[in-house]
């Protein structure tokens, strides 16, 4: 069974003559059949964090569908061993479904050449949360020696985008932890940098969490803060930010019209990003009553 790179990788790295000479090269080898217990993941993948549930999706269409596009390895270690250039969320999904074997194609690569090749995959496949891609972005300008400018031009992104992803990396580490976990967005973290004590930022982004500030909010917040900080009070007497008295009245109007139509608990959460977005939380107590639900929101869809 031959099977090409395609546009996964023959067309994402571009970033070195040498190294895009060597994915580029006369053909992409053969997909070959391994040992799934041979193959070990590269400890210095940009991606640290895989969504249980998208595992378990991708195991389920394995278990069905087989592994349509197979991993890209390279020779490590004593007894035939190897590891993971790219795939690595394909090996982990067919672990779960119990496969013995995955297809992969076997290509040898120097260690500089697989850092550039996960980090330039992760970035294009947008497969990195906010702090893995700045961490990418800095390491490929460090360790690559690329410019800003030419790295958009390679993963095809803004400059300024880059620049930034890059800035946010000065917040404190805690700070960085509640992006990775999506308690805060890039939003958010852009007004903390406004504060240059870590223990600082790391309080005023704890409030945010706190009291589910969305973005606007937010930002608000860290300007009453910071000239807290400049007068020299204690920002622990801050009020939390004031909601919009009419955007509340309309917020309780919609959660009591739809209690009673539902007959059931209704709650309505602004989204912490900008742009006025949000969520309905809708109650139910046992199975019959969401069948009771489900069957109401069909019957007026």
């Amino acid at each position: 069974m031959k099977k090409g790179l395609g546009r996964g990788l023959n067309t994402l790295i571009g970033f070195g003559d040498d190294l895009n000479q060597t994915v580029s090269g006369e053909g992409v080898g053969e997909a070959t059949e391994i040992n799934i217990m041979k193959i070990k993941p590269n400890p210095d993948q940009p991606r640290k964090v895989f969504s249980d549930e998208e595992l378990e999706e991708l195991s389920e269409s394995i278990k069905e569908f087989g592994v349509v596009q197979p991993l890209i390895v390279t020779p490590r270690g004593e007894g035939g061993g190897y590891m993971i250039v790219a795939g690595e969320r394909r090996w982990r999904a067919s672990q779960l479904a119990g496969l013995s074997t995955i297809p992969a194609i076997i290509r040898n690569y120097t260690d500089f050449e697989i850092l550039g090749i996960a980090l330039i995959e992760n970035v294009q496949r947008q497969n990195l949360n906010p702090i893995e891609e700045a961490n990418c972005y800095k390491r490929l300008t460090e360790e690559f020696d690329m410019t800003q400018e030419d790295l958009a031009k390679r993963v095809g992104k803004s400059r300024s985008h880059i620049s930034n992803s890059m800035r946010v990396l000065r917040l404190d580490p805690r700070v960085l932890d509640m992006i990775s976990e999506e308690k805060l967005t890039m939003g958010h973290a852009k007004p903390i940098l406004s504060i240059e004590a870590g223990d600082a930022q790391f309080d005023a982004a704890s409030k945010m969490v706190e009291q589910g500030m969305n973005v606007r909010q937010a930002e608000d917040f860290v300007r009453r803060y910071t000239a807290q900080l400049e007068a020299g009070e204690n920002p622990e007497d801050m009020a939390p930010p004031e909601e919009n008295p009419a955007v509340a009245e309309i917020r309780n109007k919609y959660k009591a019209d739809l209690r009673d139509a539902l007959g059931t608990r209704v709650n309505i959460k602004e989204s912490k990003t900008s742009g006025g977005g949000g969520k309905i939380e809708i109650n139910y107590f046992s199975g019959e009553d969401l069948d009771r639900i489900v069957d109401l929101i069909k019957s007026h869809g």
